[in-house]
């Protein structure tokens, strides 16, 4: 068989990417992110869906915080500032009330939120931003 035959099998697998390269493409997408002041946004893979505290049913897939619906323009920057440049969010679970550390590529148990003031999200977090729940299948 020549090569360029129709018929040739070739290898559609992605390249692997090393952690290290994924680690710098997140830092350059968040330093876009704060340079722009894109707004606060995201979408969990299936996984990263579920509220990370045991016993909750929530599933959130997606979340557009609309920060400018959460207080003065202060407040506002206070967040996107957290959410580009530092952990992320941190706001109560809609489902079970508890906080979740809500980051670019998954969400954490918080027992004690007063640790992470300027991350803290209005307790009416919820009503003023723009979620995607997922039933579980």
């Amino acid at each position: 068989m020549e090569k360029g035959d129709m018929n040739e099998s070739i290898n559609l697998a992605p390249p692997a990417v090393s952690p290290e390269e994924i680690e710098r493409c997140i830092e350059e997408y968040r330093r876009g992110g704060w340079e722009c002041r894109a707004p606060a946004q995201v979408v969990y893979h299936d996984s990263d869906q579920p509220c990370p505290w045991p016993g909750c049913i929530a599933r959130i897939a997606g979340i557009n915080f609309q920060l400018e619906k959460m207080g003065d323009r202060a407040c506002a920057n206070r967040l996107l500032s957290a959410w580009w440049q530092g952990s992320g969010l941190i706001g109560k679970c809609p489902e079970c009330g508890r906080h979740v550390l809500f980051c670019l590529r998954e969400k954490q148990r918080i027992p004690d939120a007063t640790l992470f003031k300027d991350s803290l999200l209005p307790d009416t977090w919820n009503q003023a931003a723009y979620i995607v729940t997922k039933s579980k299948s």
